[in-house]
């Protein structure tokens, strides 16, 4: 289990509820993060607790070349299966990025859906802030800051597009799906040409992938939102092609300027340390341990396993406890057998002495 802690000065209490509520709420899904009924508030922070998820984020599992092919369609199989089932309730996640997809098994058998903070419903007006550039659609970077615009599913199928193109590729397709991006620009021209009468260029890292895997990601990266599919039905009819042309071998020798300057915008941005050493010294003062110490943990893992294990007695005590039983089990029922008798006699008696009596009566 771990606490995710959100500060106040930046999280309004109703912020909190909601996301606490679907998060609580979502998690049945088995590719959506589990949240506990398990909520509190301190003086700095209000928090609540979710399943601990081992080998930590996407961030930190892709590397330079992306997960593999395999790997990537897993991810992709599962991704789906989540935003299917937050959009089948008419929700949009609103933040669907590397860091909020959770890995719990090494082999991306197991991926998990979080982070439900900027979760609303499909259709309401929200407040554009500083959204994640690189995952962002170029609908909501074309909204000022602090104006509105409609929160809807197709944004989640924009956001699944790069996550899925990262991991095939280890890099960002561009850093901003903006007029002033040069990679952006460029898939703009070849995403909108035939290919016939003006062939366009491919962008570099789109040509590490096959036919049918362009198609995919210019169906999900579709810049026209009235174009862009609003669910991710689709991506079945891809998961059998194959996705990826090149290997990462020939991406490792073929160093092209290209590729630079991509990648580094994938990784976190994390709070401030003095954040950090705040909501660290609040936990402890509440007697949260703050620090694993491996070494103990396993310490006590072992200890509980112990404690937990039923110990079997020798085999004739056993036995002669099974005698006992059975020996006071006899008595009862011997008990009961003679109780039954002395009825039985008792009722035998009566019926002897009922006649005679009326016979004297009738005698008189």
């Amino acid at each position: 289990m771990v606490l995710k802690a959100l500060p106040k000065p930046y999280t309004a209490v109703r912020d909190f509820y909601r996301e606490f509520h679907y998060s609580l709420h979502l998690g049945a899904h088995r590719n959506i993060i589990t949240t506990y009924d398990v909520a509190f508030e301190t003086a700095g922070f209000y928090v609540f607790s979710q399943e601990y998820a081992p080998l930590g984020d996407l961030t930190s599992n892709v590397s330079e070349t992306g997960i593999g092919e395999l790997h990537s369609k897993r991810v992709a199989k599962q991704l789906a299966s989540a935003l299917e089932h937050l959009h089948a309730r008419e929700l949009v996640h609103r933040d669907v990025k590397l860091d909020n997809v959770l890995v719990l098994k090494s082999d991306f058998s197991r991926v998990k859906l979080c982070d439900f903070g900027e979760t609303r419903r499909a259709g309401t007006l929200v407040r554009r802030r500083n959204e994640w550039l690189p995952y962002s659609p170029p609908e909501v970077l074309l909204t000022n800051t602090d104006e509105t615009y409609k929160a809807e599913t197709s944004h989640d199928v924009w956001q699944f597009g790069i996550v899925i193109f990262v991991c095939l590729t280890g890099c960002l397709p561009w850093q901003k799906a903006g007029s002033d991006d040069p990679r952006y620009v460029r898939y703009l021209h070849w995403h909108g040409s035939n290919g016939v009468l003006m062939p366009v260029r491919r962008p570099k890292l789109f040509k590490l992938l096959t036919s049918r895997a362009q198609r995919m990601f210019r169906k999900f990266l579709e810049p026209r939102p009235e174009k862009r599919p609003g669910g991710l039905a689709d991506l079945a009819k891809f998961l059998e092609d194959r996705w990826l042309t090149r290997t990462s071998l020939d991406r490792q020798t073929d160093n092209n300027p290209e590729d630079e300057g991509l990648c580094p915008s994938m990784y976190s941005f994390h709070s401030s340390v003095e954040e950090k050493n705040q909501l660290l010294f609040t936990l402890t003062q509440y007697g949260i341990e703050t620090t694993v110490d491996r070494s103990a943990k396993k310490d006590r893992i072992r200890d509980w396993i112990q404690a937990s294990v039923i110990t079997e007695g020798p085999e004739d005590e056993e036995n002669e406890e099974e005698d006992k039983e059975e020996e006071e089990e006899e008595e009862e029922r011997q008990k009961e057998r003679k109780a039954m008798e002395g009825k039985r006699e008792n009722r035998h008696k009566t019926d002897k002495e009922t006649p005679t009596s009326t016979n004297r009566s009738a005698s008189h």
